[in-house]
């Protein structure tokens, strides 16, 4: 006779953790204070990329965010609160650092799926999406900040609607810079190499 475990307040399954987008492009999870009450200055999420897709560019206002890459290959670009861009390849075993305030993406540049798992520095971490911020803008408003005639940003189509996943048209580009070290990335399975 088999029995179902008792659920327990201090674990839960990432696996089976609330779905934040779901798609033909991959899938995101993550267990919260909302689905797990004893967390405190902590959440994880789970990020799937399938070939070809991307989580869109973003930003969390109150928490910072280490990634580790459990498998695939991606770049990770991150535009600091500070102005400094960085541009790097994530492969299995490899980890990186994003501050709270700085606007980064993860692209599945690879031919397999590519799978992350996400620590945040609080237990419910607001995300904010560059696409949708841009849409909440006006004409008028995007004209003043990038000194063009209104009119120019009439041709775009916005939204304020955040899609996290996003189709990557064409092959990857991959900028000759991040092939090297970057003071936010960690090889965290070379340190066990002999």
């Amino acid at each position: 006779m088999t029995t179902s475990p008792a659920r327990s307040l201090h674990t839960a399954s990432l696996l089976d953790g609330e779905i934040v987008e779901e798609s033909d492009l991959g899938s995101m999870r993550r267990v919260t204070a909302d689905n797990l009450p004893i967390l405190n200055r902590l959440s994880i999420k789970r990020v799937l990329l399938n070939p070809g897709a991307m989580r869109t560019p973003h930003w969390h206002a109150n928490a910072n965010e280490l990634t580790y890459c459990v498998s695939g290959t991606a770049l990770v670009s991150i535009l600091d609160s500070g102005s400094k861009f960085s541009t790097f390849i994530v492969t299995a075993g490899q980890m990186f650092h994003a501050e709270s305030g700085s606007l980064h993406h993860i692209e599945n540049i690879g031919d397999d799926v590519a799978e992350f798992i996400i620590a945040f520095r609080n237990e419910r971490p607001e995300d904010f999406g560059f696409g949708a911020t841009l849409g909440a803008f006006s004409d008028a408003v995007l004209g003043n900040t990038y000194d063009l005639p209104s009119a120019d940003f009439a041709k775009i189509r916005r939204s304020t609607r955040d899609h996290k996943l996003a189709a990557r048209i064409g092959d990857p580009v991959v900028p000759a810079a991040a092939h090297f070290n970057d003071p936010h990335k960690f090889d965290v399975e070379a340190q066990s190499r002999d």
